[in-house]
């Protein structure tokens, strides 16, 4: 089954107003160029390009809204990154369900990988492992699970030992659990059950409620957890990642 790769962008970045730019395209770090050994900044959608083709995706989908044409201009057709780029319109700013969902018509049986481009994980590989795991289970949904210091900013995941979600929630005020979902891979049958979900979608709920809801549907939905590994949101001015330059 073909795999492919989504990357919503389609937010406002209200929270670094009065900064304006697409977030998406901020400079993360700097890397030697591999082309011309020259220093180059190295983009925030640069690396989850990276983590896809890392999956060996060659195709993905970006979804950008009116005021982000830049991501266009600077991605173009994702021949100089190395993977296949097509755009998908949503100027609706209904969140990222809403933004995902534009995607639902070109997903034709294929398996859907979804990252944030506002945000960095480790391992970068992360997706081979949960590729892996939603075929040895033949699951339905898989998500990648982050340890973190402030679940409640995020959506912490409760895992069987198994691996099987027990429960998500959405920005917490408390939590033990002290993790969140990062990054997710889904099939046709996750997409079906997502797209029944329109209507709530609609009124913005988020896209974690909708894994969970799938969990708690029967679908088969599972988590896998890089205890060693991280996750950085960069729309938030305290949560910056600080990632050492990685030229001498």
């Amino acid at each position: 089954m073909e795999i492919i790769g989504i990357l919503p962008c389609g937010g406002t970045g209200l929270r670094m107003r009065p900064f304006r730019y697409p977030k998406e395209l901020l400079p993360i770090y700097y890397h030697q160029s591999p082309i011309d050994n020259l220093i180059r900044p190295k983009l925030s959608i640069e690396y989850s390009l990276e983590a896809f083709k890392l999956a060996g995706m060659e195709k993905c989908f970006v979804i950008v809204p009116d005021w982000k044409p830049e991501i266009m201009r600077y991605l173009g057709s994702g021949f100089e990154h190395g993977i296949n780029i097509a755009y998908l319109h949503n100027s609706k700013a209904n969140g990222l369900s809403d933004a995902v969902l534009s995607m639902e018509p070109w997903s034709d049986n294929k398996l859907t990988c979804m990252a944030l481009p506002d945000t960095q994980f480790k391992p970068q590989n992360a997706f081979v492992k949960i590729i892996e795991k939603l075929k040895e289970e033949n699951a339905d949904l898989v998500l990648g699970v982050f340890p973190t210091d402030e679940p409640e900013c995020f959506a912490p995941v409760t895992l069987h030992t198994n691996g099987q979600v027990i429960k998500i929630e959405e920005k917490p005020l408390d939590s033990k659990i002290m993790n969140t979902w990062g990054i997710a891979v889904w099939n046709s049958t996750f997409w079906n059950f997502f797209k029944s979900l329109e209507n709530t979608i609609s009124t913005g709920e988020s896209i974690s409620i909708a894994f969970h809801k799938a969990s708690v549907a029967g679908l088969k939905v599972f988590g896998v957890y890089f205890k060693d590994g991280s996750y950085s949101d960069i729309g938030r001015i305290d949560c910056l990642p600080f990632i050492p330059k990685t030229y001498k």
